[in-house]
């Protein structure tokens, strides 16, 4: 009987089922939340496109070119922990940070020297272009890429992906 409690209270944490929430909320409260997240979305495009002017791209076609020639480069994935365990780009020198650890970790757990190349990706190419940008800009590193169309332009150029099941690539 204990245990059915345990297992009972606990799905009713997991779906989100407290005392306290409001079945509906307070329309100019929801008109509020609405306008301000139209404002950031607003705010967020605006820097990410001028973080994609600011930035070096580099496609996935080059990228490829660039693993079969061996270059020297660090790959560095900027995506959530979750978002690379579902599947990420196999390199030589890989890193996954995520976007918003990248700049506590360029100088500590990255340990890259300032004339390194650093190739950065994440989903689309936003967080990545971001990534690059700041890198370039703030710490002064001289050969930073982001990867145009993120890791879903890999798949749709027809490269392989790995994830905790084994490699696989778009379909035919």
């Amino acid at each position: 009987m204990k245990t059915m409690r345990i297992v009972v209270l606990a799905a009713l944490l997991a779906t989100g089922i407290h005392a306290e929430t409001p079945k509906v909320m307070d329309p100019a409260k929801k008109a509020a939340v609405l306008k301000l997240k139209k404002e950031m979305m607003g705010k967020w495009k605006s820097y990410v496109k001028k973080s994609q002017a600011g930035a070096t791209a580099i496609t996935a076609d080059k990228l490829i070119a660039w693993m079969k020639q061996d270059k020297d480069f660090v790959l560095v994935d900027v995506r959530e922990p979750k978002e690379v365990a579902a599947g990420k780009i196999t390199a030589i020198d890989f890193k996954a940070i995520p976007r918003g650890m990248v700049a506590p970790a360029i100088g500590k757990k990255l340990a890259l020297k300032p004339d390194q190349t650093i190739v950065f990706y994440c989903k689309l190419g936003s967080r990545s272009a971001m990534a690059a940008k700041e890198t370039q800009e703030v710490y002064g590193y001289k050969h930073v890429y982001y990867l145009k169309g993120g890791i879903m332009g890999w798949i749709k150029a027809g490269h392989e992906v790995e994830n905790l099941m084994g490699e696989f690539t778009k379909a035919k």
